[in-house]
């Protein structure tokens, strides 16, 4: 169920504690991505996407469907990343009609050599919950990211 403007901008004092939180994780997060974006001139989304060929070669459609953006926004990132190497496009023999993205060994490189989050404090920190609160956190993300996701969606 949406809410309205009002309803969204109203926060009570656990959903601000939340979000501060939320902020704190960021704040953690952000100095290894700044120094990723130094390294590299690439930008968090792009990151994102190359991490999703990681596993293999994927459709243009499939990459905009896991990552939420639009097909042009997929299509102007495709060609970025192409042009730097780090990815190639190909008709898929299957089917004509579907074009099939996967990186290239410069990408696979780029990727190997940039832990964004895996260096940081964060994993060392998430090793020491016990299973069960690691389950509910990660439970609990998901839902806010899909929740997130719907509001930002129903705002557009």
């Amino acid at each position: 169920m949406l809410k309205t403007p009002e309803a969204r901008t109203s926060t009570d004092p656990e959903t601000r504690e939340l979000v501060r939180a939320l902020g704190d994780v960021i704040a953690l997060v952000e100095p290894r991505l700044l120094e990723f974006w130094k390294g590299t001139g690439l930008t968090f989304a792009q990151r994102r996407l190359l991490r999703r060929l990681a596993t293999g070669a994927k459709s243009a459609g499939d990459l905009a469907g896991e990552l939420a953006v639009s097909a042009p926004t997929i299509t102007r990132q495709l060609e970025r990343l192409e042009q730097r190497g780090l990815l190639s496009r190909a008709v898929d023999r299957a089917g004509r009609r579907r074009v099939l993205v996967e990186l290239t060994e410069a990408g696979r490189r780029l990727l190997a050599g940039h832990k964004v989050l895996g260096g940081g404090p964060l994993p060392p920190a998430v090793r020491r919950l016990d299973p069960d609160e690691r389950r509910k956190l990660t439970a609990s993300l998901r839902r806010l990211i899909a929740l997130a996701r719907e509001e930002d969606a129903a705002g557009e």
